[in-house]
């Protein structure tokens, strides 16, 4: 490398140049000979005592010697990085010859595949789809929508609470049912309203084959004036026929529950596996005035029902498994069977 005690000529400047054989040698030879503080355009400080003949023939000299290693700099880094480049193509080269390893394709989750079946469905009849929170606050799960505080429902072996609370002090849960969502959804997509919730719930279950504290519900309302059971009774036919994919016959059982009146159980007769059965899949009834009154709607002007389908319960049945932790062990032997 170039010192100051040596003559600089252009030949064995070059002839160190060409030894230069990676970007950290360059970096150097750059520094030594073509930073402006240095070697060659230190040179250029030296003009001012000269005479101006001088002058103009040594900074003439100095210029040409300048351009000449810089043109050669910037060559022989361009070979370098092609080298570079070069090698790194030698390492990647893939032999074609060698047969390719089977791409092992995803599963999608039976639970997801059947949610969006059903929002398209839905969506196909113009319904909102709308997921909501997971943690709500204990009047949106249970006063909203007519669940009175004494109800057992809202006891710890039902309720899985959180050790927080709201900006308004109120108690924080997991929601135990969609319908947490009714009051600020009316709201939100105003009247006539028809949305879906299609989301997870979570309850404090013990786990077995038929229970879990995670599982999949969704959620349908529809309100408007004039809403009667006969309404009701003819989209949940058309639904329960289209997400089944076969005709299905329904009956509706009464039964009670806070947030509708009258409320009903309902069963659908479908064939599983050979034979057809009456199956337990909803419930649904037409929603109670209070929860109306909630969202700020007139109840003697407007009705409306709501459906609950256990998604992962409708999911068990249409394709006969006996046991909904199949569901969510992510067994990858489970998901490629379908």
């Amino acid at each position: 490398m170039w010192t100051p005690t040596m003559t600089l000529s252009l030949e064995t400047i070059l002839q160190e140049l060409n030894t230069c054989s990676t970007q950290d040698q360059l970096g150097d030879f750059h520094s030594s000979y073509l930073w402006k503080k240095w070697s060659i355009s230190a040179q250029f400080k030296t003009l001012g005592k000269l005479s101006p003949d001088e002058r103009k023939i040594k900074g003439k000299e100095i210029k040409t010697l300048f351009d000449a290693v810089e043109q050669a700099f910037h060559e022989h880094q361009n070979k370098i990085q092609q080298q570079e480049r070069n090698n790194e193509l030698q390492q990647d080269l893939v032999d074609w010859s060698v047969p390719p390893q089977p791409i092992d394709k995803g599963h999608m989750n039976l639970l997801n595949a059947t949610r969006r079946r059903v929002e398209d469905i839905f969506q196909w009849m113009w319904f909102n789809i709308a997921y909501g929170h997971d943690m709500v606050n204990q009047w949106e799960n249970f006063s909203s929508v007519n669940i009175p505080s004494t109800h057992p429902a809202t006891e710890m072996h039902d309720t899985l609470y959180i050790n927080q609370k709201d900006s308004e002090w109120n108690n924080l849960l997991l929601r135990t049912h969609t319908s947490a969502h009714q009051v600020e959804l009316i709201k939100k997509h105003g009247l006539p309203a028809k949305f879906v919730v299609p989301w997870k719930v979570y309850r404090n279950e013990k786990m077995d084959a038929s229970h879990d504290t995670v599982f999949r519900q969704v959620e349908w309302v529809v309100i408007d004036k004039n809403i009667s059971i006969a309404n009701f009774k003819h989209m949940m036919k058309e639904i329960l026929s289209a997400i089944l994919e076969q005709e299905v016959e329904m009956r509706l059982r009464p039964a009670y529950f806070p947030f509708v009146e009258p409320w009903f159980e309902i069963d659908a007769k479908a064939i599983v596996g050979k034979h057809e059965k009456w199956l337990e899949i909803l419930g649904a009834g037409m929603i109670h005035p209070e929860v109306l009154k909630n969202a700020d709607i007139d109840p003697n002007e407007y009705s409306g029902f709501a459906f609950w389908l256990w998604l992962t319960r409708l999911v068990a049945i249409r394709y006969g498994l006996h046991d909904i932790r199949l569901l969510t062990n992510w067994d990858v032997r489970f998901a490629r069977s379908f």
